[in-house]
């Protein structure tokens, strides 16, 4: 039995949708159990929400929640008595495989290398997902942990995607760095500078710098950024693919040459949303931190937070924590 930590609060829509996410997540995988931190207050929705499977469903008493307002001297304060801290400890002690939060991300950061720790040779644990692109799904990150990120920080992210691919079945992993032009003169000196290490450190790996037009081309296997530039791509790609879907599907409904073709266009257009809808790609995992910690943004709806529950499940399954931290360890010289 596989059992995951959920820290339902903070979100945008309230705790309902991850009771209901939580719920779809129990019915569709027999052998997942959830522990669920919650304040008293919503124990009861709770509890009815999934009185179906009780049996695989343990509340755990906190007395609040981290907010999204909060400054990380507040979070570190309410560690301990927070929903978020008490389901990273639950992980830590081994009563959880895998942690999910809706939560404030840079105290999920936090929290999560007080409570479990980081991988020796990682200062800055990243978010990183797989987005889908024209040939191969790409890793990114980071999407939003580190603002601001050394050259340093940038090639130890480098060789931990390197690890990630590896692990996941790719002997020769592919990277790229994100910048504003693929010329070595290009771009910040941060990330100049970065290029610079990496194509010592990462030799025939590293392909070079990417432009953000080229992020869905299908040639790479990771592309690493800090987590401004990450966060800014990802969002504005799931804004615009949000977009083009509901402005295909007006015009499907208010032309009356085109409604005919309705009944064609659905199952196109489920295809296509398994493929790229935002809600399918919303769950990121915390890499770099010494066990298996995943967010997921704090707008999300059920559908979404779904979604990254099962992007959590079937990381924790095809990629051990301790593998990757065996295959980072191959890459962590020092820098030269």
């Amino acid at each position: 039995m596989l059992t995951i930590a959920v820290d339902a609060m903070g979100g945008d829509l309230g705790p309902r949708v991850a009771f209901r996410a939580c719920k779809a997540l129990l019915r569709s995988q027999p052998d997942v159990r959830i522990l669920l931190p919650l304040e008293p207050d919503q124990q009861a929705l709770a509890k009815k929400i999934l009185a179906k499977f009780s049996d695989r469903i343990e509340i755990i008493g906190c007395s609040g929640h981290i907010r999204m307002s909060d400054s990380p001297k507040s979070a570190l304060k309410q560690a301990g008595t927070s929903t978020m801290g008490v389901a990273l400890s639950l992980h830590a002690d081994g009563r959880a495989d895998g942690v999910l939060s809706i939560g404030n991300t840079g105290a999920l950061l936090m929290l999560a290398m007080k409570y479990i720790g980081t991988f020796s040779g990682i200062d800055r644990p990243a978010l990183a997902t797989q987005l889908p692109t024209r040939n191969k799904p790409v890793l990114m990150m980071d999407l939003g942990a580190n603002i601001g990120m050394s050259p340093e920080d940038l090639l130890q992210l480098g060789r931990l995607a390197s690890a990630w691919c590896m692990i996941g079945g790719e002997p020769h992993p592919t990277i790229g760095l994100l910048n504003i032009g693929t010329e070595p003169g290009k771009g910040p000196e941060v990330v100049r500078r970065a290029g610079e290490l990496f194509s010592t450190e990462l030799a025939s790996g590293y392909r070079g710098f990417i432009e953000g037009d080229h992020l869905f081309d299908g040639r790479l296997d990771a592309v690493i950024c800090d987590g401004y530039s990450g966060n800014i791509a990802l969002k504005t790609t799931e804004g615009l693919i949000e977009w083009l879907l509901s402005m295909m599907g007006n015009e499907l409904r208010q032309s009356l040459a085109l409604r005919w073709f309705i009944p064609m266009w659905k199952a196109t257009m489920r295809r296509i949303d398994r493929q790229v809808s935002p809600a399918r790609h919303g769950g990121a995992m915390l890499l770099g931190i010494a066990g298996h910690v995943a967010k997921t943004h704090g707008k999300s709806d059920e559908r979404t937070f779904r979604y990254a529950l099962e992007y959590l499940v079937r990381q924790i399954r095809t990629r051990d924590f301790r593998s990757l931290e065996s295959a980072f360890s191959e890459y962590n010289t020092p820098v030269s």
